[in-house]
């Protein structure tokens, strides 16, 4: 075989391997998030931020002891674009929230799920709050 031949038949052979196997790639991902009642972010809230000489609406800025609160801090279905999972998201510096110990992944991914959920009130409604847990709160097996 002359060496045109033999270029032009690997870099086929190549393209032709390359091509299959992108395509061959069918995997699609199905991951399905539960729904995230209030009362288990209000629950994390409520016990690493609304405490005494933070969060508590005794003198710090901003208060995170209602739903109210709570969700003016965000803008629901973009977490990223909220400023209470920027702050809990910090996890090193000054910004980092709360101060003394970062929150557990769960906890930061339950928030977010939240808000990208529209962070709904759901404590009228005790049917969109069917992922929560009898002990209070939602276990990452639900993830």
């Amino acid at each position: 075989m002359k060496p045109d031949k033999i270029t032009l038949s690997l870099t086929l052979l190549i393209c032709f391997s390359t091509f299959s196997w992108v395509n061959s790639c069918t995997h699609k991902t199905d991951i399905t998030v539960p729904e995230i009642c209030f009362k288990d972010v209000s629950a994390i809230i409520g016990s690493k931020c609304a405490i005494q000489n933070c969060h508590d609406g005794n003198g710090e800025a901003n208060s995170l002891i209602s739903y109210d609160d709570i969700y003016n801090s965000v803008s629901p279905y973009n977490p990223d674009e909220s400023q209470l999972y920027k702050a809990i998201t910090t996890v090193r510096g000054e910004k980092q929230m709360p101060p003394d110990q970062p929150l557990s992944e769960e906890s930061r991914s339950i928030i977010r799920f939240w808000i990208e959920q529209g962070a709904v009130d759901s404590t009228e409604n005790s049917s969109f709050c069917r992922t929560s847990q009898a002990k209070g709160g939602i276990s990452s097996n639900n993830f």
